[in-house]
């Protein structure tokens, strides 16, 4: 059957994102119409986009990757204005990416290592718990092991009970490396597994979902791009018309559990390093390792696919397991994974302290368990 004709409308919206610089998948995806479609009103307006041609994001990128530039050596460069430069720049460092201005005016790039904690705030309520909230962490969707099962059944779990909050810990796709690319599920790039998340995670009515990015797996991508991954992702997410994914910070970030007169702080984190012969040994070396003051009451642990709570250094210290089975590169390094989430619930005392904390761990077994496959 043949396709309707494009209205004026459609190809007018086309027009105005295809002269933004879209690529035709992004176009598509946002006007939901094909990227045949997409390809056919640029055909019409090839003059346009030669003249609208002009520097790019990836040209600065480039000339920056040698070193540091001012905006007059820039603009030299590449034929353009001073003007434009900082237009760019401007627009890459919304987009996430790591571009300083130095001490005598030029711009250099910077990387994830010069990104500060960031500390953001709830308030609790009264009542029989003053905070509920779901956790996951490690799901590498992408990855052909990805469970979307257990994620799915963990949103659904979370809507039941009336959570609002969940948070997570990072290690939200599987990126590319040398070592999995044979089992990923989406074709090469970073934009493809950040809409295959988009298209993917769960979404339920009134859940907001917070978490940071992992030094690992998407934090490859920030290595290589030069780009803030978890502050790219929620952009993307947003042009996409998801509103639930907020991004709090790479590796770590301290949420202050806001109560009466006083706070508790949360710490969610991505460490790094490998798995240790005892599960909470690496937890315990963390809750030493930090100085005076500096310790939060709580933290939330993703990277080890392991369960465990513990009470190091009076820090509650929450490894939240994985939703995804053994990799190759697991099975490798003879790591189990530990597949499932969990809910906590806080009880803070009128100064804020932590006076109870609860957690509820639900396992999930492997593929066949589910598909009666004994």
């Amino acid at each position: 059957m043949p396709q309707p004709p494009m209205s004026e409308v459609t190809k007018s919206r086309i027009r105005e994102e295809l002269l933004k610089g879209l690529s035709h998948e992004q176009i598509a995806r946002k006007l939901k119409v094909s990227t045949g479609s997409v390809a056919k009103v640029k055909q019409a307006i090839l003059p346009d986009l030669a003249a609208k041609k002009a520097v790019s994001a990836d040209d600065v990128k480039r000339l920056l990757r040698k070193g540091p530039l001012g905006a007059s050596e820039i603009a030299g460069a590449l034929g353009c204005t001073e003007k434009a430069v900082r237009s760019l720049v401007s627009g890459m460092r919304k987009t996430g990416a790591f571009v300083m201005e130095t001490i005598d005016g030029r711009y250099d790039l910077t990387s994830s290592d010069n990104l500060e904690t960031r500390v953001h705030e709830i308030k609790g309520h009264r009542g029989d718990w003053t905070h509920h909230f779901g956790f996951v962490t490690d799901n590498h969707l992408c990855n052909k092991h990805s469970r979307l099962d257990v994620l799915r059944a963990a949103y659904e779990h979370f809507a039941e009970v009336g959570i609002k909050t969940v948070f997570n810990a990072g290690n939200w796709i599987d990126g590319e490396a040398r070592f999995n690319k044979s089992e990923l599920v989406t074709a090469p790039g970073m934009d493809k597994q950040l809409d295959y998340m988009i298209d993917n995670y769960p979404v339920r009515p009134g859940i907001t979902t917070h978490y940071i990015a992992g030094d690992d797996h998407e934090g490859w991508y920030q290595q290589r791009e030069g780009i803030e991954v978890g502050h790219y992702l929620q952009m993307r997410a947003e042009e996409q018309g998801r509103k639930d994914l907020r991004y709090l910070g790479y590796a770590e970030a301290d949420i202050r559990l806001r109560f009466g007169t006083g706070e508790a702080v949360m710490r969610l984190v991505h460490p790094g390093g490998g798995s240790a012969y005892a599960i909470s040994y690496t937890d315990q070396k963390r809750a030493e390792s930090y100085q005076g003051g500096e310790k939060p009451h709580i933290e939330l642990v993703g990277h080890y696919h392991k369960f465990n709570h513990g009470y190091p250094r009076e820090i509650h210290t929450l490894q939240g397991g994985c939703t995804c089975d053994q990799t190759m590169f697991m099975r490798k390094k003879r790591l189990q994974a530990h597949v499932g989430f969990s809910t906590v619930k806080i009880k803070q005392d009128i100064n804020g302290a932590v006076e109870r904390f609860v957690v509820e761990w639900f396992p999930h077994f492997d593929r066949g368990y589910y598909e009666k496959r004994f």
